[in-house]
């Protein structure tokens, strides 16, 4: 066999047996170098590399790695040496190895094609072909067009149009480096104005930019949007504006031909960020042929991805190999799951559009993220704690810029303290001013459950004015600057109407000069957060409405409304009544109908079975396969989340949810900041939560309230966790 050139031979050295990034950076590129590599080689890999728990610099050691990167040379069919230092030259082929052998022990290849789920027959299975040597799909003049891997699938182009829609609004889909996508220009949004011609301008956003023109004989165009790609972290990447162009190729019969070219508005390699293929352009294709038989909507099509290499840059490295087949990967994934009837059950951005929460993130991010992590005091991780508040932080900037005037603090907080942010976020818009008057004051903000305080920090340095209070003070409050220390405060919040021996009225102070409790009254309107908050997170609603306040609540633990441990139904006792109520009148009204008047359900006609319109997921297999009691059964967590929107909807708020864009599972909020109807006087408010806290429980409010104060009092003297 020939030496592979000599960009596809790379030299690893090993600096101890127990180095994992080692191992790591072998198999990334076993997946560079060969793009065919099956999970089951790279499981062996692994197994080969992680043998071997000696340290290096021993006979022992170095005779153990030379036999296991024999066997590994052995897997890779190409020969391996050795320097005698630990270091060990892997020559590697550039065509890849069969996908259907793996190597055992002794290093001997044996087939695993009898096990192996994707057959050539199987064209709903991603089996990419290397197509580098073949007759590229796209052949124009004076371009240096090159297809590189092909797969089969089974959707139409319908389907593969959806999905390409969906990739050019979202490209975070297919890149982690990637915020997202803003559409500049699209000619189904804005009209004929577009007529294609190279001196067309276009009026947007960011100036005047024209669409790069691409003419292919033949084909139609059939959409073009301009796009500008956001990076994720703007101190290293910088946006990237790029045509997309949307063709059609006419066809006789039934087959369809669809592309899909996207064109980086770059003119040179080095002008192309690192998050975007170093290519002038690239190309999506699809073909799809219909299946003869009648009536049927079943067929086999192809996916293909091409590069339009720079003259200066003509090699496809392996690089561009490995991202051409994840795009290829992933485009193949959503459109066979579209096929099986796949729908998206988490939708982001409901309440605060995207752009305006990224922007405001990465402003935050830029301002405050390196150095939070670096004086970071607590035994938790700070990468999850830090970019978590920080994007709680910025969803709540953004929504109370939509709901209150902006605070001259705030202005003047970000006019000092955003030089900095801005010159590593360029392009980050600066809040949009209001005309006085046009919305209410901000009235302030209280953190029940604060935790380490990061979130009152980020918030109060950005001149929003509130506080914040724990059972227990964390070792991080003694890190913020004075202004923000003396807005944190240990307290056990016990609320009035739960404190023994309450009647009416109650302690309005912040604090319980007796028994340092806080009796969860504060001055009216105050925006109430709950994030975490596990005890409060019932009563947080329930705060909110004896306050005449806004909330946010962010559940994690499900505590019941005497702070004790329990699994949350999904909605209040009186919510069950009534709807037991509706069900029982249902039932009446069904026998007085007429047999004539019930309604068919969907019935299949050639096999009478009956459809049931709600099975549209597709179908579950393996380990992710459950019992229809488990489909049936709602999830803890989203029975907590429904638990708390229930009770924000017993008193009176019209409830609002929003799955927030942040490093942990335990993201749904429910957020209140309308109601219905009047409120009526403090008195009417703590009656109608009274009555809501005993139907809860089945208890008089007294003994709740002995309940919550003993609880309480055990979780003061607990341990901080960090959080």
């Amino acid at each position: 066999m020939e030496k592979c050139p000599r960009h596809l031979s790379r030299r690893f050295r090993s600096q101890s047996a127990n180095d994992v990034g080692w191992t790591a950076y072998t198999i990334e590129y076993l997946k560079s170098a060969f793009v065919n590599v099956s999970l089951n080689t790279l499981r062996y890999v692994r197994l080969t590399l992680h043998r071997t728990r000696h340290f290096p610099g021993t006979a022992e050691s170095n005779a153990a790695k030379t036999v296991n990167l024999s066997s590994l040379c052995v897997l890779l069919q190409r020969p391996g040496t050795s320097n005698g230092e630990g270091a060990y030259e892997l020559t590697m082929s550039p065509s890849p190895i069969d996908p259907n052998t793996v190597a055992s022990s002794d290093g001997e290849l044996k087939s695993v094609a009898s096990t192996s789920k994707a057959t050539p027959s199987d064209p709903s299975k991603f089996q990419p072909i290397d197509r580098s040597e073949t007759t590229p799909d796209l052949q124009l003049p004076n371009q240096r067009w090159l297809t590189i891997l092909e797969t089969q699938c089974t959707h139409g182009a319908d389907i593969f149009e959806e999905v390409m829609l969906n990739f050019i609004k979202n490209p975070n889909v297919t890149s982690s480096f990637l915020f997202r996508a803003d559409i500049l220009y699209d000619t189904e949004s804005n009209g004929p104005s577009y007529d294609g011609t190279p001196d067309h301008q276009t009026n947007i956003t960011t100036g005047e930019i024209k669409p790069r023109q691409l003419d292919i004989p033949g084909w139609t165009q059939q959409r073009v949007i301009i796009r500008l790609l956001i990076p994720r972290n703007q101190q290293l990447d910088r946006p990237l504006t790029q045509t997309c162009i949307l063709f059609n190729k006419p066809s006789n019969d039934r087959a369809t031909k669809s592309l899909v070219v996207y064109l980086p508005h770059v003119d040179s390699p080095e002008d192309v960020p690192f998050y975007h293929p170093r290519v002038e352009k690239l190309a999506f294709h699809h073909t799809f042929q219909p299946s003869m038989d009648p009536g049927s909507t079943t067929g086999v099509g192809t996916l293909s991805i091409s590069y339009n290499t720079f003259e200066s840059s003509p090699e496809v490295d392996t690089k561009l190999h490995r991202t051409g087949l994840k795009l290829l990967q992933t485009i193949h994934k959503h459109g066979q799951g579209q096929l099986g009837g796949y729908k998206k059950r988490v939708h982001h951005d409901q309440l605060i559009p995207q752009k305006s929460y990224q922007d405001t993130y990465a402003r935050l991010k830029a301002k405050y993220g390196r150095k939070l992590t670096e004086n970071w005091v607590e035994v938790t991780d700070p990468s999850k704690h830090v970019f978590e508040d920080l994007g709680i932080a910025a969803f709540c900037l953004e929504l109370w810029r939509e709901m209150y005037e902006i605070p001259a603090t705030a202005k003047e907080a970000q006019a000092v303290g955003g030089a900095e942010a801005d010159d590593l976020t360029s392009g980050v818009e600066t809040l949009d001013v209001k005309e006085p008057g046009s919305k209410p004051q901000f009235p302030g903000f209280v953190d029940i459950g604060c935790g380490n305080g990061l979130l009152v920090y980020i918030l109060i340095s950005e001149g929003y004015p509130g506080s914040g209070f724990d059972a227990r003070e964390r070792k991080t409050w003694e890190t913020f600057p004075p202004e923000v220390r003396q807005h944190l405060r240990q307290s056990l919040l016990v609320p009035e109407l739960l404190r023994p021996g309450s009647t009416s009225g109650g302690d309005t102070s912040l604090e319980d000069a007796e028994n340092s409790w806080h009796p969860g009254l504060f001055p009216q309107g105050t925006f109430i957060i709950s994030n975490h908050a596990d005890e409060l997170t019932a009563w947080t609603p329930l705060l909110a409405y004896l306050n005449q306040s806004a909330f946010i609540a962010i559940p994690c633990c499900s505590h019941d409304l005497a702070g004790s441990r329990f699994r949350a139904p999904d909605s209040t006792k009186a919510q069950k009544a009534q709807a037991l109520a509706a069900k029982k009148n249902e039932r009446n009204e069904h026998a007085a109908r007429l047999p004539q008047q019930e309604q068919e359900e969907p019935t299949d006609h050639d096999s009478g079975v009956k459809h049931d319109l709600r099975l549209t997921q597709a179908a579950e297999t393996g380990s992710l396969k459950r019992t229809l009691v488990h489909k049936k059964m709602a999830s803890a967590y989203s029975t907590l989340c429904a638990y708390v929107n229930a009770l924000a909807d017993a008193v009176g708020f019209e409830a609002e949810e929003e799955v927030l864009r942040i490093p942990s599972t335990r993201n749904h909020s429910i957020i209140g900041r309308r109601r219905r109807g009047e409120d009526g006087d403090l008195a009417e408010r703590r009656t109608k939560v009274i009555e809501i806290v005993e139907d809860e429980l089945g208890q008089a409010i007294d003994d709740v309230g002995r309940e919550w104060v003993e609880r309480a009092e055990k979780l003061a003297k607990k341990p901080s966790s960090g959080h």
